[in-house]
This record gives structure tokens, sequence and C-alpha cells, in this order.
């Protein structure tokens, strides 16, 4: 039979283990690095909360299960919000323990929180999340691909599994650079009326903090929780720099900013879409014409309602494979995540993550 307790410092070895066996290569022993990136997400995130504990689920005196914690502190028309995001949901020997998933979702949702939210969550997490009250958002589970190198993005899919295919690079080059030449996959730019421009931690902070209230339901980041959710998410070695971008009006407001991972010939991952309702479009334009320009051969999100459209109109395509999910007693606060008037993905969630796609070599 499986307890379950809140996870300890000296938990973190056997959590470590456990992740490198479930998500990574069970042949090789968990890296130095991913000691550290869970040890620095659960035990050093600058919100930790004590009532919000990561917890472990324990048989024999061995730990053969987690789920993880991340707290985030919202602001929902005025109201201070505590809301936490599940992490890293995984059993040892599922057949041997099948309560223990359950019985770790069950804690982490009867926490103190107000909210909870999870992106992506499995087939099997979404259904105990479910018959413990929770529930699915249809416009937030699907991601999105905005192809930009289609020969590139094929190269970059099978050269992952046979590394030797990386020699037809100039190939895959010559056949993209004849479709743009035909204008295939081609980017809009910027409207003349709007400027984009690198930014800093501290002007992306100033324009969150402005572009974000256009949103009933958003995180209350403060600069220096956001300098540290870049800072981890920047170690994330696998994915590439992480860049950070802002789009400004005529008169030098802003409407919108991103942030995202990348690296020429790759697909690049979006932490951060954000943007008022009135201007989303050109934010997306800047997103694509910068990314290709860096070389990226495709670029990939979460999907907003308030994107959907917009990106609908840029050729995106649209597929699921593991569904958002959202859990409250309080009616507004879902209200508001199903009609698309929340940030609830990216760095609200857990995609900023180094345990999302790092191989932890570094």
């Amino acid at each position: 039979m499986s307890e379950i307790r809140a996870c300890r410092l000296d938990d973190i070895p056997a959590v470590a283990d456990m992740f490198q066996r479930t998500f990574r290569d069970a042949r090789e022993p968990a890296p130095p690095a991913l000691h550290r990136a869970l040890r620095e997400l659960f035990f050093e995130h600058p919100w930790q909360d004590p009532e919000l504990p990561s917890r472990v689920s324990e048989a024999d005196g061995k730990v053969n299960g987690f789920i993880g914690t991340l707290p985030v502190r919202m602001a929902f028309r005025g109201r201070k919000l505590r809301a936490a995001v599940p992490s890293s949901l995984m059993v040892d020997d599922p057949h041997k323990h099948p309560l223990a998933g359950a019985k770790l979702i069950r804690a982490f949702l009867n926490g103190p929180q107000d909210l909870s939210f999870s992106e992506p969550i499995s087939p099997l997490a979404q259904s105990m999340w479910e018959r413990l009250g929770g529930e699915a958002v249809p416009s937030e589970s699907m991601e999105w691909l905005r192809v930009l190198r289609p020969a590139g993005l094929a190269l970059a899919f099978a050269a992952g599994r046979m590394p030797i295919l990386g020699i037809a690079h100039p190939v895959a080059r010559m056949i993209d650079r004849g479709l743009a030449r035909r204008g295939h996959f081609a980017t809009t730019p910027l409207a003349a009326s709007f400027h984009d421009a690198d930014v800093d931690d501290a002007t992306l902070f100033a324009v969150i903090s402005e572009v974000a209230e256009s949103y009933a339901l958003h995180p209350a980041w403060d600069a220096g929780v956001l300098s540290w959710q870049l800072a981890h998410a920047a170690g994330n070695a696998t994915r590439g720099a992480l860049r950070r971008r802002a789009v400004f009006d005529r008169s030098g407001d802003a409407v919108g900013c991103y942030v995202y991972h990348g690296r020429p010939g790759q697909m690049a991952w979006t932490l951060l879409v954000l943007a008022r309702p009135q201007t989303v479009e050109p934010v997306l334009d800047s997103l694509f014409a910068q990314a290709a320009g860096a070389g990226a051969a495709a670029v990939k999100g979460r999907t907003q309602l308030r994107l959907l459209d917009p990106l609908l109109k840029r050729n995106a395509l649209f597929f699921r494979r593991h569904s958002a999910a959202v859990h409250s007693r309080d009616r507004e606060l879902l209200a508001a995540i199903r009609t698309g008037d929340a940030v609830t993905s990216g760095l609200a969630a857990e995609s900023w993550s180094r345990l999302i796609g790092d191989s932890f070599r570094q």
C-alpha cells in the first residue's frame, strides 16, 4: 500500500532516478544536472509555499511515485490568488502500485490553492483529474505549428532519429530556398505602424505587466520571479538560445511580447505569446518573421483562444497530443479560462521548465 507524504530534499536522488527511468533513458544514471534542476524547481522557487509541497508516494520505505508542485501567484480582477501547477507525475512499476498515481493527483488537488491547472496532461492523468472534479479545456488543449522551412523541418525530425542524415542539410536548404522564391511558407512582414525589438528581462517584465492586464486572470509576476524563470529556462541547451522580444505601436506603447527557444534548422519552441486582443496579428507576424530570420524550420506553441483565429489565418497547423486541465471551486475562474480570458500556459505553467525537453547533459 502506497502512502502519500510531502517531498523532502533528501528524496531528490530517488526522484531523479525515477524521472530518468520514466522520461529519459533507463540505461543511464540520472545526470547531476537533473538533480540540480529538480532541487531548483521544487525547493528553490521564489514563490515556494510550504502549504503547496511536492509529494511522493512511499511503499515499504521506498519512494515509488512523485508529483511536483509549481506555485503560481495569480491576479483576477483585483483579487490575489494562489494557484498550483502539477509537474512530472510518475509512478515506478504502476502495475504493482495501481492506485499511487490517483492518490498523488488527489493529494495535489486537495491542496489549499484557489486554482490548479496543467499543461499538458496525459490521457490517463486527465481521466483521474476529471474523476476528482477537474475538467479539460479544449481551446487550450491543442498545439500549433507554423512551418517555415518544410524540407529543413522534415530533416530535423529524421536526423533526430538517424544523426547521419544531418549531411543532407545543404539539400534541404536548397529545396527550401526554391520554395521561398515561389512564395511558399512565406511570413508576413510586420506592418509599418508597429516595430519590434529584442528586450532584456527588465523591459520584458514591464511589457508583460502592462499587456497581462488585458486578461482577467493572469500570473502576478514580479521582476525577480520572471528573471528566475527565464534563467532556469535558458539552461535548456537542448532547445537552443532563449530569445525575448516585444512589439510596440507607433507611439511606443507595448502591444505584446513573446519568448521562445530556437536554433537554426530546428523547431522553435514558444514559452510565451502575449498580446492585447486587437494586436495579436502583429505580434504573431513579428514572431514568425523573427524566427524565420534566425533560421528556424518551424515555430511551435500551445493554443490560446485569443490566438486561434490569427493562427488559422497564418496557415498554422493544429494537433492534439495531450490536454490542458483545470480544477477550481470558483466558477468565475473557470469561466475566465473557458472563454480565453486567462493566461495559464507557457511561462504561467511548466513549459518553461528544463524538465520539458532538456537532455540534462550540462
